[in-house]
């Protein structure tokens, strides 16, 4: 029964993110005009939310390594697929371009990050959690000096007819989806405990199934990020790789640096109070 409600949860978790938060964005980003960096990172940020759901729950149910792994294994993942999506649509060498130096190096840094700590034993320190964070502001400031001359010249959003959007409705779209998200959360974190302590199945491969549900939407918006470019038939023109690239790199980071030390701090709390 545990694994019947952890699939029926991950779905859930999949299907309003999908369809409520994703198409929330859509329709702030085109009723704002976002440039393609902007709408990549947001929507990062975005699909990192079923991992911040994933790991506070997990961590509150007292299944913290899998919750963590399902980091680890995520940023593994997401990196994997947006391989996969690149040369699927054989724009590799665009890569290679020295404008998306910085985005390549934070989305491989956050790969490392939660490894390095496992490894070494440290990931349940408390001075992560501030640590974390403030590599999140690195890495804000860092995306701004770097891209600035490409973010004031990207404009908004290059597609072939005027986009469309509510902004009320998207706004009203994405909380909906966030509530959702996070009840959808709460029934799987606890149904990960029971398969883990039930089951028998290690922390390490219940992070890792996780790591693959909760990468799905990921892979769906690199696909479908290009597949949008090439029905534009823009496809050379780098914006397609940049929404993509800050997609990967804004997923990646803010599973690291947001939900990593919301997700900690939240553990360590309940654990004080467990002492208690």
């Amino acid at each position: 029964m545990s694994v019947l409600v952890m699939i029926v949860s991950a779905a859930a978790i999949i299907f309003f993110v999908k369809f409520g938060l994703l198409h929330g964005i859509d329709h702030i980003a085109n009723a704002m005009s976002w440039s393609a960096k902007s709408r990549g990172q947001v929507t990062g940020y975005a699909t990192s939310v079923p991992e911040l759901v994933c790991l506070v729950s997990a961590g509150l149910a007292g299944v913290w390594e899998a919750g963590l792994w399902n980091i680890a294994s995520s940023n593994i993942i997401n990196s994997g697929l947006m391989l996969c999506a690149v040369l699927f649509y054989r724009q590799f060498n665009e890569l290679l371009n020295v404008r998306f130096i910085d985005e390549i190096g934070f989305a491989s840094l956050a790969v490392l990050v939660p490894i390095l700590l496992m490894h070494f034993g440290l990931d349940q320190q408390w001075y992560l959690v501030p640590i974390l964070l403030g590599f999140f502001v690195i890495y804000r400031f860092v995306d701004r000096k770097v891209n600035r001359i490409s973010i004031e010249t990207d404009g908004g959003i290059e597609t072939t007819e005027e986009p469309v959007g509510s902004l009320p409705f998207g706004i009203i779209l994405g909380i909906s989806a966030l509530i959702a998200i996070a009840i959808a959360g709460m029934f799987l974190g606890d149904a990960t405990a029971d398969v883990v302590e039930q089951m028998g199945v290690s922390p390490e491969i219940a992070g890792w199934i996780l790591g693959v549900v909760t990468s799905i939407p990921e892979l769906v918006s690199f696909f479908a990020i290009y597949a949008a470019s090439k029905r534009a038939g823009k496809s050379q023109s780098l914006n397609d790789t940049q929404e993509a690239l800050d997609n990967l790199t804004g997923s990646n980071m803010a599973n690291v640096s947001i939900v990593y030390p919301i997700g900690l701090a939240a553990y360590l709390l309940a654990q004080m109070f467990v002492a208690g």
